[in-house]
């Protein structure tokens, strides 16, 4: 059995990251020989370069390999599938070339699915294996659970693809914005999301202490289970996330896609899975969106988990994931409206909705980035249907000459060899 582990990064902790999940694959009896390392690297994101990702000797030795794919890799595959599969410049720009998660996580499956792996397992650079489980009386255990296990059983039985729950913090949102941002401001922001997003409501911004999650300890054993369709398809978190290879090379799956610059990858990924048996399993994983708890991954666990201060920083992160919403927010609108009075319904309430609160926002906060909001969400918009043109078209190229070839065959310069 080979097992990639297929991680879009942009920070180095990545290392760190990897030698714990190593290390869990181990401590539960697997054999770290059978997982692969496939880091697609963002070097811009803080200004960093490739040495920089470079795993320790320690974790090399006990692993199959580790490929460093770069933005010059992800260019130099995105010309072998041009040449190979005559697929248009645009679109091979659009799915590999450069930098943004979509790109990255075809690139690390592209990768892994060249060196025959048989499964893909993801999760990222601001996560860990550790799991803070909630006592019965109300105080918190970490644990150290098999990960791996849970998706590589499912995967094995012929599941397309396998999710897991994400615990402690779910969104780049800082609970101390209760402190300092009224709540009728907090309000109006989730009902102006809510028109384009699989996952905020208008309670989103409200009791976010309460909004952190953790590992019940009767919910450690529960069965897994077939995800059923719903609104916004069968939902999917990429950072917790299995994919039978062999689904893939066949063009079942589709390739990820976003929007120039947008977050969502995995919204729009999910609402293309109809015809897929997609599975929870208990794969646990602990999200860390802030990177408040480094020394975690060394062991070192803290007795409770904090509220997230609003610092230059915690604002800088939360503005980018704001405008990223927003940037996904018209395709998912055109992707699951029923008719085009839905959708122009939606888009306008949206727009009409999200200049008051993002403004007030950014005054509170000066952060000024967060001015744009309204604005970004209209271009958008007025892109939304080029948006979705462009992803119909990649995945239906995708089916139609991807399947019926030997992706395996797909010739790109190994690390030794640029």
């Amino acid at each position: 059995m080979k097992i990639a582990l297929t991680i879009p990064t942009g920070r180095p902790r990545v290392k760190e990251v990897v030698r714990a999940f190593i290390e869990n694959a181990i401590q539960h009896g697997h054999d770290s020989k059978d997982f692969s390392i496939y880091l697609s690297i963002d070097t811009e994101y803080q200004n960093t370069c490739e040495e920089d990702f470079y795993l320790d000797k320690e974790t090399l030795d006990k692993i199959r390999k580790v490929e460093y794919i770069t933005e010059e890799k992800r260019k130099i595959l995105g010309n072998a599938i041009k040449k190979r599969f005559n697929v248009p410049n645009s679109l091979i720009d659009k799915f590999f070339v450069g930098n943004g998660y979509s790109k990255q996580r075809n690139a690390s499956l592209l990768f892994a699915l060249i060196d025959k792996n048989d499964f893909a397992i993801c999760f990222d650079d601001d996560e860990a294996p550790f799991i803070p489980v909630k006592k019965t009386d109300g105080s918190i255990e970490w644990t150290n659970l098999d990960f791996f296990g849970p998706h590589i059983r499912a995967l094995s039985s012929g599941t397309d693809v396998t999710r897991g729950p994400c615990l402690g913090y779910l969104s780049p949102i800082p609970s101390d914005f209760e402190k300092n941002i009224p709540k009728e401001i907090r309000k109006k922001l989730g009902q102006a999301l809510q028109y384009g997003n699989d996952v905020i409501t208008k309670n989103s911004f409200l009791n976010l202490m309460s909004k952190i999650r953790y590992l019940d300890e009767n919910d450690a054993d529960k069965e897994s289970f077939v995800v059923k369709e719903g609104k916004h398809g069968k939902h999917i978190y990429a950072g917790n996330m299995g994919i039978n290879l062999d689904s893939f090379k066949k063009g079942r799956i589709p390739l990820f896609y976003t929007p120039p610059n947008a977050r969502g990858e995995d919204t729009i990924f999910a609402l293309q899975l109809a015809d897929l048996e997609v599975k929870e399993v208990n794969s646990f994983i602990f999200h860390d969106p802030f990177c408040l708890y480094p020394q975690i991954l060394d062991g070192d666990f803290p007795e409770f988990l904090m509220s997230i201060p609003v610092t230059s920083e915690t604002k800088e992160r939360f503005a980018d994931a704001l405008i990223g919403w927003l940037k996904y927010a018209p395709i998912l609108i055109h992707m699951t409206s029923k008719t085009e009075k839905e959708k122009n319904q939606r888009l306008n309430e949206m727009l009409s909705q999200i200049g008051s609160p993002t403004q007030q926002l950014a005054d509170i906060l000066e952060c000024s980035k967060i001015s744009s909001c309204e604005r970004v969400l209209f271009d958008y918009s007025k892109n939304a249907k080029n948006h979705f043109m462009d992803l119909d078209s990649l995945q239906k190229t995708w089916k139609k000459n991807f399947s019926t070839k030997e992706l395996s065959k797909l010739i790109v310069p190994s690390n030794d060899s640029i």
